[in-house]
């Protein structure tokens, strides 16, 4: 096993169970919201009139992203390593599962774990791309929602704050890139900056930070347009996931509103919640088909369907990967206890 797997050290119960119960509330809270003003006969009569043939075209499609993400991902080990792309897929497939059933966010941990435990990279550099990867898909959101802003009627101020968060996100994306050719001068700032912090100065600290530097250096040249490619490719199937779900209905939508929703219930998976975003994903599909007249106990059917599509699919796939590798959620996370 790999040196640098992440060790057993977990939070206090006491915090464990504190997060626990901002997660259950603020999950419960949002289905709430979204539940009022909601008749339960109703909805049950919706559901069951619903043409679910339609699910199909949306189920191949988020198998499909599964191989462009662990496509993705394996790419952005470039160039220190070429990994095989079967131990990438399972790991990404055993993050998902993980993320549906387990609390605090746990898929991250499990794939890293995985594929750290089984092949010849560190915990800073596989923790760095997992970053690189995040801040890809938050930054082509943005440029999503910013395209979108012209079709999506929104207060004054929400739009300006759109626009000024799509100007950061260039900005950021260009600081990336930036970076990534100043990775000596910035670590000799950083033991500057952070030795004068005892607990922070550390190997392992500066260690990460040059990771995360030769992270966004993979966003340089033809290496980084083919993952800007594949990211918006991946969120134009996502929002073609999301616009097959709605046809089960059918919902009375432009597709715009459907990019609308994809976008505002990513970015808000950003809050604390039950594993699988249950309650808050709902709340926000209400949220986002709103500005363009969906009623409410449409969008809530929209919700459920597109939402139990995604996670049973997702669920079924982390399942059946584990399974074809002989492993399971808890043999991956003994990995780490025993590290």
């Amino acid at each position: 096993m790999p040196d640098g797997l992440p060790s057993s050290s977990a939070p206090t119960p006491r915090r464990a169970l504190l997060q626990r119960v901002l997660e259950v509330t603020i999950s419960l809270a949002f289905l709430a919201v979204a539940l009022q003003g909601i008749h339960l006969g109703d909805l049950w009569a919706t559901l069951r009139g619903a043409d679910y043939l339609w699910l199909l075209p949306g189920v191949v499609i988020t198998v499909g992203l599964l191989f462009l993400k662990a496509w993705r991902w394996q790419l952005l080990f470039y160039p220190e390593h070429r990994l095989p792309f079967a131990p990438v897929m399972t790991a990404l497939c055993a993050g998902y599962l993980a993320s549906n059933v387990l609390p605090a966010r746990a898929g991250e941990l499990a794939r890293l774990v995985l594929l750290v435990s089984e092949q010849p990279v560190s915990v800073a550099r596989t923790f760095s791309t997992i970053i690189v990867e995040r801040l890809l898909d938050v930054l082509t959101l943005i440029v999503v929602l910013v395209v979108l802003l012209p079709f999506v009627r929104l207060p004054v101020e929400m739009t300006r704050a759109a626009q000024i968060i799509g100007l950061v996100a260039l900005l950021g994306a260009g600081l990336m890139a930036l970076f990534s050719f100043w990775k000596e001068r910035l670590l000799r700032w950083a033991h500057l900056l952070l030795g004068r912090i005892r607990f922070l100065d550390r190997p392992q600290i500066y260690d990460a930070l040059g990771h995360l530097i030769d992270g966004f250096a993979t966003l340089r040249g033809r290496l980084g347009l083919t993952l800007i490619a594949i990211s918006l490719f991946a969120w134009v199937g996502v929002i073609g996931m999301a616009w097959s779900a709605a046809q089960v209905f059918p919902l009375h939508a432009p597709l715009t509103a459907m990019a609308f929703a994809v976008v505002v219930t990513t970015l808000g998976m950003l809050l604390p919640s039950t594993p699988g975003y249950i309650g808050v994903f709902h709340g926000l599909v209400w949220v986002a088909l709103a500005p363009f007249g969906v009623p409410k106990d449409q969008a809530f059917s929209f919700a459920l369907v597109w939402h139990g599509a995604n996670y049973l699919t997702l669920s079924l796939s982390g399942m059946i990967a584990l399974w074809v590798h002989g492993t399971s959620l808890g043999q991956v996370f003994r990995r780490r206890g025993g590290a």
